[in-house]
């Protein structure tokens, strides 16, 4: 997406502009002074490498928000109401230590590796991925062929078999993990005309190898076989 292009026009509009940065965080450089954004919102658990239930947000120097929680007055014992101060104002209660140590751990992984090494490796996984797929019979993927405007994370569907079915073949008879459904994005899905059922969803990390590539596309071969199969039948049996 265009993000300073539209920062710049929600400045003039006097409009805050808001980032959500969960897939991106830790996979592609991410500048927020040279983007012009106010906040960006990230979550840890991602390619950050951290623990589930973890995240944070930025929020330009400048800007107040109204805390969401409030209570745990631990660093500002002698008043009753939530500090003031950053991050304090914003952070209520006992912190995610543990959680927020294993993002810590993940970020400085990502500092020793380089996030352009990641970004270059997802890209050529997403590549690889991408060429391979599109030659499946029945399978549609969502989303620029140019993975110069993608990070490692694609949708698609096979013709005659639901997203869920799909994923759990993928588990069981595979051993490959993947996301289906809605992805917490509904109006995304009803812009692909994927609503309700959703998608299935392959995310590349610096942690995947090619040959995991190869291994999923042979198995996404194999179910659209059987799903074109199951639906030829099905069709003969009620002629």
């Amino acid at each position: 997406m265009p993000i300073s292009e539209l920062a710049a026009l929600a400045q003039e509009e006097g409009v805050l502009y808001l980032i959500d940065a969960s897939q991106t965080a830790g996979s592609i450089p991410i500048d927020v002074q040279d983007l012009g954004v106010d906040l960006l919102a990230f979550t840890g658990h991602k390619a950050l490498h951290g623990p589930t239930g973890t995240g944070g947000l930025y929020i330009r120097e400048g800007i107040r928000l109204a805390p969401l929680i409030r209570g745990g007055t631990g660093s500002d014992s002698a008043h009753e109401i939530q500090p003031e101060f950053l991050p304090d104002a914003y952070e209520s209660g006992t912190l995610h230590v543990c959680g927020l140590a294993g993002v810590g751990a993940g970020v400085r992984f990502l500092l020793e590796t380089g996030v352009e090494v990641v970004k270059a490796h997802q890209r050529r996984l997403l590549s690889q991925f991408m060429a391979a797929a599109s030659e499946i019979a029945g399978i549609t993927l969502y989303g620029s062929r140019d993975t110069a405007f993608r990070c490692g994370v694609v949708s698609f569907n096979i013709v005659d078999a639901t997203p869920s079915e799909v994923g759990q073949i993928l588990d069981d008879s595979f051993e490959i993990m993947a996301r289906t459904g809605l992805h917490c994005a509904p109006s995304a899905h009803r812009t692909l005309g994927t609503f309700p059922t959703g998608a299935v969803r392959f995310s590349f990390g610096w942690f995947n190898t090619p040959d995991e590539i190869s291994v999923a596309v042979k198995a996404l071969e194999e179910i659209a076989e059987w799903a074109a199969k199951s639906t030829a039948l099905s069709k003969r049996k009620y002629q």
